[in-house]
């Protein structure tokens, strides 16, 4: 049977028994009542009915508009629900299901089609909707295990005027969430925290440097922590990039920071990260920190000695438990970071002090590495200097006294001191270098002059002692007249003063020696370091 108002164009031509009303128009309401009373509501989107609106005159402009509107956000909510990574389920007033994405489909396992309009708590027990409609208040994220996986599941509800109107359910699998997070930080593979070096970039054939170079290659092979030990200037992160190169995390960030460079609460917030809001002047949103970022990666912290008590604590459980929390956070974030760690300092004496924890030193120095200075690899000098000349675009020659000079010269600042020189030989514009055109304070660090060396009693000593023993000696005499003491970062602030290239461990090896020897009274820490009275008159006959 077909009824028409007198539109028999559209009655099919196998219906028997017609009705025809007339001519009349059918309003958008009719139309709309007669397909939702018949389940049909899906024939008013067609192009014959919607032909067919726009050629009827209706009183019922307003309504029209309304429907139209209604369709489209229905449409661009069904659009919406299936692009969010998250599954959605939506329940009505009643907790009746009335959405479902495929996200959530693929999550329970649950077929959103045979779902619609039963209860939501009856197919879903394990999502609070109930709670959330009752409270008209959110439902934090909980895990719950569904199909044996761990899933984050949240209930937020919809409210309209302070009426409850439904509520939506957002289920996060927790590998999802990891692996969307580990390809954003893949893309920071492109922003610079990426390994620039190899092995094959250290430049060297000592035995010193090919035996670091062949040790490391093993240590690339485990996960343990690296600890590479060497003085200023030798190339520790070098060493750092070519690691994690041979690693099995090559293709993943290679993130480097130097401890030293920051103050305590910024490096926090540097390693860490922030919420939103954890302190003043904190981005917007907050920010993810380095050990975030180095997310199956590597972290490379050099000066590592420098790091506050507080944060070697918070160093230390990342390596224990792998668990980090932003600054301003309240939920763990798991990771799987490779601590590469770097000093020029010992830290056993650190450890002494009680400036370095003992347990973190342990979990450190799991592979300890030496990097040799450059006083240790002779033959490599002139290599690195040819290639540095190549890097830097010049073609001088060495004199031999230049040469016999600077195999002679100590290095206290090893290959960063030697590129240095390099450069300073390219801008005298000179094509051979000769021994005028030696750097100042290279020159007169080389020309220090070794003093005639007595002992405590006045007799001459068969072995003499070096100039910076004498140096030393000098200032620590100084400061016993002034009634005050010496550390060492004093110690090498004069030498600087006076152009005499002297290291850390140099120092703290001297002062030592003068312990030893009853020349010197050496505390440990801040006290500082001040002379016996057998070290007043080594000082008194000597000078």
């Amino acid at each position: 049977m077909a009824v028409t108002p007198d539109e028999m164009r559209y009655v099919p031509a196998e219906i028997e028994t017609i009705i025809n009303l007339g001519q009349r128009s059918c309003t958008s309401g009719m139309m709309i009542e007669i397909a939702l009373r018949l389940d049909l509501a899906y024939l008013l989107e067609t192009a014959p009915f919607q032909e067919y609106f726009r050629a009827i005159a209706t009183n019922n402009y307003s309504f029209d508009q309304m429907f139209a509107k209604s369709i489209r956000l229905e449409s661009q909510f069904h659009i919406l629900m299936e692009i969010l990574e998250e599954g959605v389920i939506g329940v009505n007033e009643l907790g009746e299901i009335f959405a479902c994405s495929h996200h959530a489909e693929e999550i329970t396992r649950v077929s959103g089609s045979l779902v619609m309009g039963k209860r939501g708590e009856q197919v879903f027990p394990y999502i609070g909707f109930s709670k959330c409609l009752r409270g008209k208040s959110r439902v934090k994220a909980q895990v719950k295990k569904i199909n044996g996986i761990n899933v984050s599941v949240e209930v937020v509800p919809v409210l309209r005027q302070d009426a409850c109107v439904g509520a939506f359910a957002i289920l996060q699998r927790f590998n999802d969430v990891e692996m969307r997070q580990g390809e954003l930080r893949k893309q920071l593979l492109h922003k610079g925290h990426y390994a620039k070096y190899g092995f094959t970039d250290i430049i060297g054939d000592s035995q010193a440097i090919v035996r670091a170079k062949d040790i490391l290659k093993r240590m690339a092979a485990s996960e343990s922590p690296v600890l590479l030990i060497g003085e200023t200037g030798t190339g520790k992160e070098l060493f750092a990039h070519a690691l994690h190169q041979a690693s099995r995390r090559k293709k993943e960030p290679f993130v480097a920071i130097n401890v030293a460079a920051f103050p305590e609460n910024h490096l926090e917030s540097e390693l860490f990260g922030y919420e939103d809001g954890a302190f003043t002047g904190a981005k917007k949103g907050g920010r993810p920190g380095l050990l975030e970022f180095a997310h199956k990666g590597t972290l490379f912290l050099d000066e590592v000695e420098g790091m506050s008590p507080m944060l070697q604590v918070k160093l230390l459980r990342v390596l224990q438990e792998r668990e980090i929390m932003r600054v301003g956070g309240s939920h763990i974030i798991s990771i799987d970071v490779r601590i590469v760690a770097a000093t020029n300092e010992s830290l056993e004496q650190k450890v002494e002090e009680g400036s370095f924890r003992r347990d973190l030193y342990y979990r450190l120095n799991t592979l300890p590495i030496m990097i040799p200075p450059l006083a240790d690899r002779d033959q490599d000098m002139f290599l690195l200097i040819d290639h540095f000349k190549e890097e830097l675009g010049s073609g001088f020659e060495l004199t031999e006294p230049v040469r016999t000079f600077l195999k002679e010269y100590p290095w206290p600042g090893n290959i960063r001191e030697l590129r240095n020189v390099v450069e300073y030989f390219i801008y005298t514009g000179h094509a051979r270098i000769t021994m005028e055109d030696l750097p100042p304070t290279v020159l007169k660090s080389g020309q220090f002059k070794l003093r005639p060396v007595m002992a405590a009693k006045g007799s001459p000593k068969e072995d003499s002692y070096s100039d910076t023993f004498w140096f030393v000696l000098e200032q620590l005499y100084e400061a016993s007249q002034e009634g005050i003491y010496l550390g060492r970062e004093k110690l090498l602030t004069k030498a600087k003063e006076r152009y005499l290239p002297m290291s850390q461990q140099e120092v703290r090896n001297i002062l030592a020696d003068m312990a030893e020897k009853g020349f010197a009274k050496v505390s440990r820490g801040r006290g500082g370091s001040r002379l016996t009275l057998q070290g007043r008159q080594l000082w008194e006959n000597h000078s």
